[in-house]
């Protein structure tokens, strides 16, 4: 038993390094692989306890060449006009979206020709649409008398004291008046609040205080809107030890005190999230529940008699009909905007933070690793596991080995279902199957024998 265990530990603690060096440096692809294959499987066990997100992303990004009207351009590349704004309104209202969110708060020169009203009907592509959730950003700078359009946001219920929630005295920038014309607005960001993005963690403000009152963020409000919820049935619950926000009866999202929800790192949250579904008549087609398509995708929908443009709608057909169904939510994601960096490396920019945020609060992924303390018990667990196995001859290893393995991750599936929490499963893995190879390969000592007389 001593020379199975010996040999046990020693491989063991090298599984164990290969496993936490992979954690941070993510070289190795197959074991990033096996991670999404367990947490498929943890969500796949889940029940009801999660459902599909619903975002689509609409993104502006390096490729996107802003109009232009002979040699009349934009000053740079980033300043979009009213046309083009218009343009891209106009190619998802072709799509019938089911509802709209508008994340930039863009600010147009009067003097150029593209942004002239009797030229670009901007007004006109927004009322196209259904009413659009509309950014703003916000500030509690003390600064309230600047307010030069002052916003007139809604208010939800609270519960508890909210002395703690993040706070705002003005709006700082809001949407143009002709996108507003068809447009709710609510804040996206609040300018003075300090340290939400810090070492990996991203942290979004859901609400604020504004005077007296408590208001929705946009992620809120457009996760709200879309599942047709009222801001009336809206309430920030502060009064326990655990702050949440209910979305009427059926959602509730935790929350830290400050009224910000964590973007949760391990959620397997990517930027194309798919599922079959099967039609009445029988044919399958693939489900996008969180998607994203450039603008210049969507132009492709005017060129249907376009030999390349019929290829590329036809690979690009399914993520079309998510807009139908899903969030849209439109903003940027040019290189220059990606400055958030989640724990695992991966940048983001706002846009697909807040589209993220979202499609995490449709779905219940509020999914996160488990502590560094967890992951230790439980390879403390499975050394005591190895420790009463190696007594045993091969026969009785092999069946004790089966129901150990069964009870342990079985045990894992559980604690998901209760906690929403997981471990990648590398190291359980490895040091289970080297449980068996050593119970198979190394024999049992036979115990000394006692002096005789």
């Amino acid at each position: 038993m001593r020379q199975r265990f010996l040999t046990f530990a020693v491989f063991g603690i090298v599984l164990i390094g290969i496993g936490e060096w992979n954690l941070r440096a993510r070289k190795i692809e197959p074991l990033t692989a096996l991670n999404d294959l367990w947490l498929d499987f943890c969500i796949g066990n889940a029940g009801d306890r999660l459902g599909e997100p619903a975002v689509t992303v609409v993104r502006i990004d390096d490729g996107y060449e802003p109009l232009t009207i002979g040699d009349e351009k934009t000053n740079t590349t980033s300043e979009l006009s009213r046309l083009d704004y218009a343009t891209i309104l106009g190619f998802v209202a072709k799509l019938n979206p089911k509802s709209v969110t508008f994340l930039p708060t863009p600010h147009f020169d009067e003097s150029h020709v593209l942004n002239q009203t009797d030229i670009v009907p901007l007004k006109d592509a927004a009322l196209q649409l259904p009413r659009m959730q509309v950014a703003t950003i916000v500030s509690d700078d003390g600064e309230g008398a600047k307010e030069t359009a002052p916003v007139d946001y809604p208010a939800i219920k609270i519960e508890g004291d909210p002395e703690s929630i993040f706070t705002f005295t003005r709006t700082v920038d809001s949407a143009d008046s002709q996108i507003a014309a068809n447009g709710d607005p609510a804040f996206k960001s609040i300018e003075t609040a300090r340290d939400l993005v810090s070492g990996g963690v991203i942290r979004i403000p859901l609400v604020a205080r504004f005077g007296e009152k408590i208001v929705p963020s946009i992620v809120l409000t457009a996760v709200a809107n879309h599942a047709g919820i009222a801001a009336d049935q809206i309430i920030v619950d502060l009064s326990g030890t655990n702050p949440v926000i209910r979305l009427g009866e059926a959602q509730t999202i935790p929350i830290g005190a400050d009224g910000t929800m964590t973007l949760p790192t391990h959620a397997g949250m990517k930027r194309n999230m798919s599922s079959l579904r099967q039609s009445e008549d029988g044919t399958q087609s693939e489900h996008y529940g969180f998607t994203s398509l450039k603008v210049e995708e969507l132009a492709y929908t005017g060129n249907q008699d376009d030999e390349v443009a019929k290829r590329i709608l036809a690979g690009l057909q399914d993520q079309f009909d998510s807009i139908a169904e899903n969030l849209v939510v439109i903003g940027f994601d040019r290189t220059a905007d990606r400055r958030l960096t989640t724990a695992n490396d991966e940048v983001l920019s706002e846009t697909f933070a807040l589209a993220q945020a979202m499609a995490v609060i449709q779905s219940g992924r509020f999914i996160d690793w488990w502590p560094s303390w967890a992951r230790i018990l439980a390879v403390l667990v499975i050394a005591a596991i190895a420790l009463i196995l190696f007594r045993f001859s091969r026969g009785k290893f092999v069946v004790g080995w089966l129901l150990a393995a069964l009870l342990f991750f079985g045990a894992c599936v559980m604690i998901f279902n209760s906690t929403l929490t997981w471990t990648p499963p590398f190291v359980a893995f490895a040091l289970f199957g080297l449980m068996l190879v050593v119970g198979l390969l190394v024999a049992v000592g036979k115990p000394a024998e006692k002096p005789t007389g």
